[in-house]
């Protein structure tokens, strides 16, 4: 489910805003693509919950899968202007509902084993990540937009996996930290969910930053080598984190993996400010582990704190931040390497600020 949903998303992410720019749009026509996805699913995700309430999580997972992926082969025609724009705000609303609504669905198939279904999820949203954005510029330049299309609509018939995943609901809570006692009311949840949703902020602006300053700074082999890298090891470590929190605890593997972030992203800032490409590989690596483990982390911790009546709302918060994140760290890196700062100073800001989020994710380890 989640790896036929979230490719429908991955695979349009770069191509399809090269797609419109050669169709003869501007570089900021293309661009406003992405922003306006990510904007409406950002606005809508907040909505959500009140949707779970009334219908069953798998019901809803479906629905989000259907119109992220129904429109996506309308794209081949509609090249610009509001038509374009209409099926990206479509396609960014189930986007919305499929991230809040599968996110839950992981703390409903196996109840007690949080953790490791966190694990799993994440690495079944990272592959195509790995996979698609740079295979849909090959299919794109290779072949054309019609096989880039084809493959965004794979929610479409991935939505029977969500049906498929019928889950059981339980009081059971997630291993690793304490379970949290009920919630009552949406506004409780969201302040239980605040203390890992800022420390998740915290590194999704550092991998923000690395995705979007590793192609302006280095070509070719590095850039592509090190986007390789982090996305892989980000990967990886999103499962296994997930796999090994209930015999170590958020509270020991969460604030680790901060520092490792920190650490990579030092790393990082010193191969972009003349080192070589082993140690932007190295950074990126590093980063890449800190970053991947960090998603699960918090989401086990979200879904602890508020207890499974309010897996919702915790997923509401946690996806909110992880997009938020992103989308921040992408404009602060351009803006802090504009400055005197530089790459080496723009990085050691966010290894500070990974740093930082420590305190927050000793916090996020209690019930």
């Amino acid at each position: 489910m989640a790896t036929t949903g979230f490719t429908g998303f991955f695979v349009t992410l770069s191509a399809l805003p090269a797609w419109i720019a050669s169709q003869g749009s501007s570089t900021a026509s293309a661009g406003a693509t992405t922003t306006v996805m990510l904007g409406v699913t950002v606005a809508c995700q907040p909505l959500v919950p009140a949707l779970l309430r009334r219908l069953p999580t798998t019901a809803v997972v479906a629905l989000g899968m259907v119109a992220l992926g129904a429109p996506a082969p309308a794209l081949i025609w509609a090249d610009s202007g509001a038509g374009l724009y209409a099926i990206c705000a479509i396609r960014g609303v189930g986007f919305a509902i499929f991230t809040i609504a599968g996110t839950v669905s992981t703390g409903e198939i196996a109840p007690g084993r949080h953790g490791e279904l966190a694990g799993l999820y994440g690495l079944a949203a990272a592959i195509p990540n790995v996979a698609f954005v740079p295979l849909s510029v090959l299919l794109l330049h290779d072949v054309g937009f019609w096989p880039v299309a084809v493959l965004a609509a794979l929610p479409v018939p991935g939505a029977l996996f969500a049906i498929g995943a019928g889950s059981r609901r339980s009081g059971a809570g997630p291993h690793g930290v304490g379970a949290a006692s009920p919630v009552s009311g949406a506004g409780a949840a969201v302040r239980r969910a605040l203390a890992p949703a800022a420390v998740l902020c915290g590194l999704t602006i550092a991998g923000g930053a690395v995705v979007t300053i590793l192609p302006i700074t280095r070509s070719g082999f590095v850039a592509t080598a090190g986007l390789a890298v982090f996305g892989a090891t980000a990967a990886a470590a999103r499962w296994q984190a997930g796999a090994r929190v209930r015999r170590h605890g958020v509270g020991v593997l969460l604030p680790v993996a901060c520092v490792i972030a920190a650490a990579g992203l030092l790393a990082l800032a010193a191969g972009l400010s003349g080192g070589g490409a082993v140690a932007v590989l190295v950074g990126c690596g590093v980063a890449g582990v800190g970053y991947g483990a960090a998603q699960s982390l918090t989401l086990v911790a979200a879904f602890a704190r508020t207890g499974p009546r309010a897996r919702a709302t915790a997923s509401a918060v946690w996806n909110v931040a992880f997009d938020s994140g992103t989308a921040v760290g992408a404009v602060l890196i351009g803006a802090l390497t504009a400055t005197s700062l530089g790459v080496w100073g723009a990085f050691a800001v966010l290894a500070a600020l990974a740093l930082a989020s420590v305190p927050l994710a000793l916090t996020s380890g209690r019930p």
